[in-house]
C-alpha cells in the first residue's frame, strides 16, 4: 500500500511541474500559429458494446479509460485555444457491429479538416509483467513518426523502465486507412499492476493526457518553426 501512494505522490508532483512547462510550450506554439487555426481529432477507442480489452482484475474496461483519457486531452487542448473534435464522448459505438464502426471513424477523421488526429487505447496481455505505453504510427506521412515520437518522450515520464519506442505498425486499419498526419496511443496495459494504478486514478489519467498534450505542443511547435524558416 506504501508503494502505491507513493506512485501517487510522484504523480501529482510532475503533474504541477508539467503545468508549468505546457505554459512555455504553448506561448512558443502560439508564437507561431493561431491556435483557433488548428484542429485536432481525438479518437477514444472502443465504446458501447465494443469494451475492449480489460484490466487482469475485470473491473476495469478499455473503453472507458480511453474516454476519460481523451476528455481531459480535450479541455486541455481547448483551454489552450485549440479547436478539437471526438469520435465519440458518451459510451456509445458509433454502429451497431465493429467494421462499420471502425469505418465510421475513419470517414469521419478523413472528412474532416483535423492538422492531426491521436487514437487512445489501452493493452492487455497473457502476462501480468509486460507494461508501459507506447506510440504507434505508419509510413504514410513522415510527420506521423515525428509526432508519435514527440509524444512518447513525454510518456517516458510515467516509468522510467519504459523502453519501448514509437513503432510503426501496420495492419491497423485506422492506422492504415486515415488520410491525416496521425498516431496510436496505447496508454498502458490493464493487465499490469502498477499501469492499472495509473489508469484507474483520475490524477493518474490527468497526467497521461497532458503529457500528450505536450507532446502535441512539441510536435505543432517544431512543424511551425519548418513553416517559418
Amino acid at each position: 500500500m506504501k508503494k502505491r501512494h507513493k506512485y501517487i505522490l510522484f504523480l501529482f508532483l510532475t503533474f504541477i511541474i508539467l503545468g508549468f512547462m505546457s505554459f512555455f510550450s504553448v506561448k512558443t506554439v502560439i508564437a507561431h500559429q493561431a491556435k483557433n487555426e488548428i484542429l485536432i481529432y481525438l479518437d477514444a477507442g472502443h465504446g458501447g458494446f465494443d469494451g475492449g480489452a480489460t484490466s487482469y482484475d475485470e473491473h476495469t474496461i478499455e473503453k472507458d479509460i480511453t474516454l476519460k483519457t481523451c476528455l481531459y486531452l480535450k479541455s486541455y487542448l481547448e483551454k489552450t485555444g485549440f479547436k478539437v473534435k471526438m469520435t465519440r464522448t458518451t459510451d456509445k459505438a458509433l454502429a451497431k457491429n465493429k467494421r462499420d464502426d471502425i469505418l465510421k471513424r475513419v470517414s469521419l477523421i478523413n472528412k474532416s479538416k483535423c492538422n492531426i488526429y491521436i487514437s487512445i487505447h489501452a493493452n492487455a496481455y497473457p502476462s501480468k509483467t509486460v507494461k508501459g505505453a507506447q506510440t504507434f504510427f505508419t509510413t504514410r506521412y513522415d510527420e506521423n513518426l515525428l509526432l508519435a515520437t514527440k509524444i512518447m518522450n513525454y510518456l517516458y515520464t510515467v516509468d522510467a523502465t519504459n523502453q519501448r519506442v514509437a513503432k510503426e505498425l501496420n495492419g491497423k486499419y485506422l492506422l492504415d486507412n486515415t488520410n491525416k498526419i496521425g498516431c496510436l496511443v496505447e496508454l498502458g496495459f490493464l493487465t499490469n499492476e502498477l499501469d492499472l494504478v495509473l489508469l484507474t486514478s483520475d490524477d493518474g489519467l490527468a497526467k497521461v493526457a497532458s503529457l500528450i498534450y505536450l507532446g502535441i505542443l512539441d510536435y505543432l511547435e517544431e512543424q511551425n518553426g519548418k513553416t517559418n524558416d
